[in-house]
């Protein structure tokens, strides 16, 4: 049995429902599988919020980088400054194309031989390619690891106890961005935090022959992907399995778009909202950064991606259009979700037209057969 099948089965066992995840890999493999739910959708968010939700995220990927240059030649080409990026450190990134659209977004994980890029399945098996053709004479080999990593997330205030408890290191002191390498049974462990879900995210890249042992000691340090709550046992790490529904909810609530999903390669960096996060304007010349310059000096993108609340619970889905108060039509829904922490009210993430993003715009979303008043608000909505 591989180590994907021991995973999926465990997942099974623990009565996951599974869900398609992005497009086809290739004429031969359909889309990535992820666990959807283990069942009860509150129990799974409440862990994210309060305790340790164990996640699978098999649509992330893995390319790495090695040889003395790695940094400074991908510093020449990524939007963020990546020249002092420490080991032991990552920041995110987008890799941009000549017009300035953003063809990769990932986060760089630097540790002391090689160099991570953590991103989206999809675009692993294409940007070593990418990377290569702007490859001279710099010591730099590029190489696809997905096929040799899972990627697991540890998701709540009580992820780097629980990680301690299975690992016998501590992990409380990881910074957001910080990033550690260990060995774990005969492979390597590598841990970066990312807060993706608005609570502390630890993100571990197992190597896959020992991924499925990692992955069950997690689980049965928090008594299964499902505990038995009938016997009130109280367990020193309170967590479980969850699935992408309670991680698609707290990532929404916590101002996380994700790249194919909110924005994609038809989009400018200025229309993510996200440029803080993953562009120096200082640095000097990178592919694209012309366009990124021009646009934050002289002018403005022409829409921008903003998060959108509504006073009730009917849910918008994601493609509908955004109208104006007036009935025209300024944008589209990207992500939608019920928030638990606003108390269960419709919350989104809209691509809007400039001019109609402002914090206060009164905007107009259809959800459930009729349409229901939505206020822009910054992204990030805890």
């Amino acid at each position: 049995m591989s180590t994907t099948q021991s995973i999926l089965a465990m997942q099974t066992s623990a009565g996951a429902t599974l869900m398609d995840f992005g497009p086809p890999r290739g004429e031969e493999k359909g889309p990535v599988q992820v666990v959807e739910t283990f069942g009860p959708f509150e129990a799974e968010y409440a862990a994210i919020r309060k305790g340790v939700g164990i996640f699978q995220m098999p649509f992330r990927g893995v390319v790495e980088l090695t040889g003395k240059d790695r940094l400074t030649f991908l510093h020449r080409l990524a939007t963020a400054d990546l020249r002092a990026l420490a080991v032991g450190q990552a920041r995110r990134a987008f890799l941009l194309d000549k017009a300035g659209r953003i063809q990769a977004d990932f986060c760089v994980l630097n540790l002391a031989e090689r160099t991570l890029l953590d991103l989206d399945l999809s675009e692993t098996t294409t940007l070593p390619a990418v990377l290569d053709k702007y490859l001279f004479t710099e010591d730099v080999r590029i190489a696809d690891r997905s096929a040799d990593v899972v990627h697991l997330g540890l998701f709540g205030p009580m992820g780097a106890k629980l990680l301690e408890a299975v690992t016998g290191q501590t992990w409380a002191d990881l910074a957001e961005w910080g990033v550690r390498a260990m060995a774990y049974a005969g492979s390597q462990l590598t841990v970066f935090r990312r807060d993706d879900t608005g609570s502390p995210g630890l993100h571990l890249l197992a190597a896959r022959d020992v991924s499925a042992v990692l992955y069950e000691a997690l689980a049965a340090a928090v008594g299964g992907l499902v505990p038995q709550v009938e016997d009130n046992t109280k367990r020193p790490i309170v967590g479980r399995g969850i699935g992408w529904l309670a991680y698609n909810t707290a990532r929404i609530e916590a101002g996380s778009p994700l790249y194919h999903i909110d924005f994609g390669p038809d989009s400018l960096p200025g229309e993510t909202g996200l440029v803080p996060q993953t562009v120096s304007f200082t640095k000097g010349c990178y592919l694209g950064q012309e366009i990124v310059a021009r646009m934050q000096n002289l002018g403005h993108p022409k829409r921008v991606l903003v998060g959108l609340k509504t006073q009730d619970d009917r849910l918008p889905v994601a493609g509908s259009e955004v109208l104006a108060p007036e009935g025209d039509v300024v944008g589209g829904l990207t992500s939608s979700t019920l928030s638990p922490w606003l108390g269960q009210v419709a919350v989104a993430f809209g691509m809007i037209q400039w001019g109609r993003h402002h914090a206060g715009t009164k905007l107009s979303l259809p959800a459930e057969g009729s349409m229901t008043e939505a206020v822009v608000s910054p992204l990030r909505m805890l």
